[in-house]
């Protein structure tokens, strides 16, 4: 059965400069949707456009079959039901207040919540593990909490249709993981639709069965992630260079920018930084570096990890790993061909876990060709191991042993300043 049905839809926000242009799709029962596309392409548009926010100039947008003109506000989210992007409540509504709102749709003019609501709601909050916090208050909980809370929210229309519009674009990557798991499990064990707008291929291309990429509102393509998650189609619309793998441990597909030499400027002649990092570690650093003109790789960093979306930014060449894996051979490799190219070694004080050890073994052998190495606040490292037998405490400690080439610094600025003492020396 077809749930959401577009016939050569155009729409904007003035006239003379459509955002949607001719732009058809169905949708089956039960399906999983992601959208993607470089800004201003649509994405937002096109939810916009199915829950009536904006009208179609032209063309036809159906619901289970109906014509959206011909539906109110109250059933359509009976129907389909949206987690944006951004949601801001200035009223101080416990968490409990905001989800059952969700149910509105089904109630009178006068009429309040009653047991079967709040039933629903207890549901949708023990799903998405919001039930814990139910009494607290919406402006006193964190952005992952809160994204959760919309979702629990919107499940709580019991919709048929949920339509993401980028909602996981400020959330960390464990949040994302948690947010996108949750929908999916409904997705395949109930049957929930499924249309979600993504900045992120990678989250896109692991929980999405098709793909729709917009390009000047436009359908570019259509199809299984592996259709459309191709380099030939990367750079025709988004206008990069990326290679498209296979996760080792699930078969799914991810994205990451083709590994080549340093792209910095005149980088032969720059004192060249490599960064071990990840989880968010890397704060300031990349850009302090870059600010003063030291030529900075980076490695190994999964796929989705905050700090290489940070690198990406900056146009730093990094050493990538698939979502959630472990560092594999091939990785560790490159890792290792990256450091040796590098005047200096930082590592920051990242959490470590079994997955990524071998990023600390890759620093014990740059240490063993004689790199200068920085670590920053390394006797922190027995709150930030997480692996078995405390593997990295013990790494660290070997580490520590090398006294001449291993400096040891508080926080970033202390970093920068033993750079620049190198950098004075080597002139």
């Amino acid at each position: 059965m077809v749930i959401l049905q577009l016939e050569d839809v155009k729409t904007g926000y003035t006239e003379k400069k459509p955002v949607l242009k001719e732009l058809s799709l169905n949708m089956d029962n039960g399906e999983f949707i992601g959208v993607v596309g470089p800004n201003g392409s649509g994405k937002s548009t096109l939810i916009k456009t199915i829950t009536k926010v904006v009208n179609p100039w032209e063309g036809t947008v159906r619901i289970k079959g109906r014509d959206v003109k011909d539906l109110s506000r109250d059933q359509i989210a009976k129907i389909a039901a949206v987690v944006p992007q951004d949601t801001y409540i200035s009223f101080p509504f416990s968490v409990e207040e905001v989800v059952l709102m969700g149910r509105s749709p089904y109630l009178g003019r006068f009429e309040n919540y009653g047991i079967e609501d709040k039933r629903i709601a207890d549901g949708s909050m023990k799903t998405t593990e919001t039930y814990r916090f139910k009494e607290r208050k919406i402006n006193e909980i964190s952005g992952g909490e809160m994204q959760r809370v919309m979702v629990a929210r919107a499940l709580t229309q019991e919709p048929e249709l949920l339509l993401l519009d980028e909602a996981t674009s400020h959330l960390d990557i464990g949040h994302k993981k948690e947010v996108m798991d949750t929908i999916k499990e409904k997705n395949r064990e109930e049957g929930l639709s499924v249309l979600s707008v993504h900045h992120n291929l990678n989250l896109a291309a692991r929980y999405c069965d098709k793909i729709l990429l917009l390009d000047q509102g436009k359908k570019h393509s259509f199809g299984r992630p592996e259709e459309v998650l191709t380099r030939t189609n990367l750079r025709a619309v988004y206008g990069i260079e990326a290679e498209v793998h296979r996760h080792p441990k699930d078969g799914s597909l991810y994205v990451s920018p083709v590994e080549d030499n340093i792209r910095s400027n005149d980088a032969a002649k720059k004192m060249r930084v490599h960064v071990i990092c990840g989880g968010g570690s890397s704060k300031d650093l990349f850009r302090e570096l870059i600010k003063e003109n030291y030529g900075v790789t980076a490695g190994v960093l999964n796929v989705m990890d905050s700090d290489l979306e940070k690198a990406d930014f900056l146009d730093i060449e990094c050493v990538t790993e698939a979502p959630f894996s472990s560092i594999t051979d091939r990785a560790y490799k490159n890792n290792l061909d990256m450091i040796k190219k590098a005047d200096a070694v930082v590592v920051t004080d990242f959490p470590v876990g079994n997955g990524n050890l071998r990023n600390l073994k890759a620093v014990e052998r740059s240490v063993k060709d004689d790199h200068e190495l920085i670590l920053i606040s390394p006797h922190e490292i027995k709150e930030r191991d997480y692996t078995e037998e405390k593997k990295a405490v013990k790494l660290y400690r070997k580490l520590l042993e090398n006294k001449s080439d291993v400096a040891t610094v508080k926080s970033i600025e202390g970093c920068l300043n033993h750079l620049r003492i190198m950098r004075t020396k080597d002139k």
